[in-house]
């Protein structure tokens, strides 16, 4: 269910969606495309994760400020009988425009929130290295559990670490 920052529901829509990740895409924001990716790829990027939400497969909170969608983000349980006590956090995504103004945070912390209601035990994300991301996530108490070195490639020769962080519920 998606949920505002005052806890209703204001489900987005695809539209929402797919705008508010081409802004962070457009500003350098990896999110699961280079820079220069097609507005096309990332609105169907944008269905499939609604898509799955609207299946149960994933939770998506999102932050609304004067009903504009400024942030969002995806929790996803793990698949398999071995994972089961573990969701993964994904796509953390916040408008370029206002970042920096604990919208991130206040999702971060509503995901863990809400993982916990759901009985699971064990968060887990991944975060491309070269920004301030990696030290975000420390500074919330997540612990960086492994480093794939030139995992991502952001750019055409930009090759950026993809960082792996934790988070015991």
């Amino acid at each position: 269910m998606a949920r505002s920052s005052s806890g209703r529901a204001e489900f987005p829509t695809t539209a929402e969606v797919s705008d508010l990740w081409r802004a962070v895409v457009r500003a350098g924001g990896a999110i699961g495309f280079p820079v220069d990716a097609p507005a096309e790829l990332i609105a169907e990027a944008a269905a499939g994760e609604l898509r799955d939400v609207g299946s149960g497969r994933q939770e998506l909170l999102v932050e609304r400020d004067g009903g504009l969608l400024v942030g969002m983000v995806l929790v996803r349980g793990k698949e398999g009988q071995v994972f089961r006590h573990r969701a993964e956090v994904r796509k953390l995504i916040v408008h370029p425009g206002r970042q920096r103004g604990g919208i991130g945070r206040r999702l971060l912390a509503r995901a863990v929130e809400r993982a916990r209601d759901l009985g699971f035990r064990q968060l887990v994300l991944a975060t491309r290295g070269g920004t301030h991301l990696p030290e975000f996530y420390r500074r919330q108490g997540w612990a960086e559990v492994g480093r794939f070195p030139a995992a991502l490639q952001v750019a055409p020769g930009d090759f950026r670490d993809e960082h792996w962080f934790q988070c015991e519920l």
